[in-house]
C-alpha cells in the first residue's frame, strides 16, 4: 500500500529531508502541551529562526530544534541551552507559514526535561520562582534574588533595588494576594490540569 502524501509530494510520516519521523517522541511532546504545535508540518524554511530575538545566543536554532524533535534526537534536545533561552515572545509562532508553534514546542520540551530530572541554573531559577509564588501569591524580588544567588546577589543589586523602591517600582516589603483562599483554589485547579 502506498504511503499517504501531503500536498508537496512527501509522505506525511516523513520530514522534508525524507527521514522517517519519530512518532513516539512527537506524541510525548504533543501530550505535554504542544497539541496545537503542528510539529510534523514544519518544512524547515527557517522563518522561526530568522525572527528569533535570542537566536544569536542559542546553540540550536528553533528550526533545528523542531527538526531534532521530528527525528527523536532527545539527548541533543535535552542538552541544548536553546530551551532555556527561549523567552516565549511568540515571534516564531506568528511568523510560521505552516502554523507550527515553536514556542509551545519549547515549553513542552522544557516540562519534559524538568520531569526527567535535568538540572541547570534555569531550572533552579524557575523552581525557586514557582515556590515563592505558591508561598505568597506575589513575587518578592529580593527574596528571589537571595534564594537564587545568595546574599552576594542581593548586595550586588542593592543600589538598583533602592532606586526602584524610591520610584515605587518595587516594594521593600513583601506583598500578599488580596484573597489567599481564591488564589490557592486557582492554583490547585491549575495543578490538576
Amino acid at each position: 500500500m502506498a504511503g499517504k502524501k501531503c500536498f508537496f509530494g512527501l509522505k506525511v510520516d516523513r520530514q522534508v529531508d525524507g527521514d522517517k519521523m519519530n512518532h513516539e517522541f512527537l506524541k510525548q511532546v504533543l501530550a505535554e502541551g504542544g497539541e496545537y504545535a503542528a510539529i510534523a508540518s514544519c518544512m524547515q524554511c527557517g522563518t522561526c529562526s530568522g525572527g528569533c530575538t535570542n537566536a544569536d545566543r542559542m546553540d540550536i536554532l528553533p528550526r533545528s530544534l523542531v527538526l531534532m524533535i521530528q527525528r527523536g534526537e532527545w539527548e541533543k534536545v535535552l542538552q541544548s541551552q536553546a530551551l532555556w533561552l527561549c523567552t516565549s515572545c511568540q515571534i516564531c509562532t506568528t511568523r510560521c507559514p505552516r502554523g507550527v508553534r515553536p514556542s509551545d514546542v519549547m515549553e513542552a520540551v522544557k516540562a519534559i526535561a524538568i520531569r526527567e530530572g535535568i538540572k541547570n541554573d534555569s531550572v533552579r531559577f524557575n523552581q525557586i520562582f514557582v515556590e515563592l509564588i505558591k508561598k505568597r501569591g506575589i513575587l518578592f524580588e529580593p527574596e528571589l534574588m537571595q534564594q537564587y544567588g545568595g546574599m552576594a546577589a542581593v548586595l550586588e543589586q542593592a543600589e538598583l533595588g533602592i532606586k526602584l523602591a524610591l520610584r515605587g517600582k518595587i516594594s521593600p516589603f513583601p506583598a500578599q494576594v488580596k484573597d489567599p483562599k481564591q488564589f490557592s483554589a486557582a492554583l490547585s485547579k491549575a495543578v490538576e490540569q
